[in-house]
């Protein structure tokens, strides 16, 4: 069975000027996303010791991923759902930043214990010997879904899981940091990584320590309106006192505002990225930078699309 959508809601057959536009959108972010992974592969094949450096790679690798997705939906039309993608980016971008900015290991080391901590936490649920454990499961079986919880209890692997987290954190190179993590945990409840050694307290904080204000007021700020639901009024158009009409799904009105976005977010940590781990790589960065200039700058200077609702 095929069922065709309702083409004033989900119009499928988009205009050719349209496909064009955002198709040449998705190009730039994906060449933009090409380039990084060479700089990704740059920073894996510098040797460094301790797993601690592998964290800014692994956060550098989802930023890639996310942007590729953001590529992907672009060519699409699939709009409003990239800013949701797009404000995780923002979020990825900002820590990063944060870490390589200075203390690299040590904010690592910070990264790595939170997490472990966090995670420790959660499996502690699943454990009845643990205290939070009892709570959770009456909440679990308050749930519509009739849940067996019992099933869940003491899985071996969760077990095993949780004390490989706790022999991470009994290890000496992290023994300082995790004091710290304890003492930041009785003034706020749960820290983030970058809260340690008196850090932001959140991240919007964090983006004003950066002087990063305007990516998070204007853009970070703005789509996490998409990510809770916040602006679904956007969806109707206003005709009469009594009347509305549904704007379409894949309505394409911040196609260039995202792909801008999402470009000019990736230049920043590329630029800090590269000169922060494999700054030999810099005058490579420069040279392929000029083969997009032209696009990238275009989108700040000319309006490709005329959208009227």
């Amino acid at each position: 069975m095929k069922t065709n959508p309702i083409d004033d809601i989900l119009p499928l057959n988009r205009d050719e000027y349209l496909i064009k536009i955002q198709n040449h959108f998705s190009k730039l972010v994906a060449e933009i996303v090409n380039f990084g992974t060479h700089i990704l592969k740059w920073d894996v094949e510098v040797k460094r010791e301790g797993k601690d450096n592998n964290i800014p790679t692994l956060f550098f690798r989802n930023i890639l991923e996310l942007s590729d997705s953001i590529s992907i939906l672009i060519k699409e039309s699939s709009i409003d759902p990239s800013k949701i993608i797009l404000r995780t980016l923002i979020e990825n971008i900002l820590q990063l930043i944060y870490m390589l900015e200075e203390k690299e290991r040590q904010r690592v080391l910070s990264y790595m214990v939170a997490k472990a901590n966090k995670d420790i936490k959660y499996y502690n649920k699943f454990i009845k010997t643990e205290n939070s454990s009892s709570q959770f499961k009456i909440q679990i079986e308050k749930d519509e879904l009739n849940l067996n919880f019992d099933k869940f209890m003491d899985h071996p692997e969760i077990i095993k899981t949780k004390e490989s987290k706790k022999s991470l954190l009994e290890k000496p190179e992290f023994s300082e940091v995790q004091k710290e993590y304890l003492r930041t945990s009785k003034k706020r409840k749960n820290p983030n990584w970058y809260s340690l050694y008196n850090g932001p307290d959140n991240l919007e904080q964090l983006a004003q320590k950066l002087k990063k204000n305007i990516r998070y007021e204007f853009f970070y700020r703005k789509y996490s309106e998409n990510v809770h639901g916040l602006n679904l009024t956007k969806g109707m158009v206003y005709v009469g006192n009594d009347s509305a009409q549904i704007i379409q799904i894949r309505d394409f009105e911040h196609t260039q505002n995202v792909t801008f976005n999402t470009a000019s977010l990736l230049l920043e940590i590329y630029n800090i990225f590269i000169r922060k781990r494999v700054p030999e790589k810099l005058d490579e960065y420069r040279k392929w930078y000029l083969t997009i200039r032209n696009d990238y700058l275009d989108l700040n200077k000319r309006n490709y699309i005329n959208y009227k609702k």
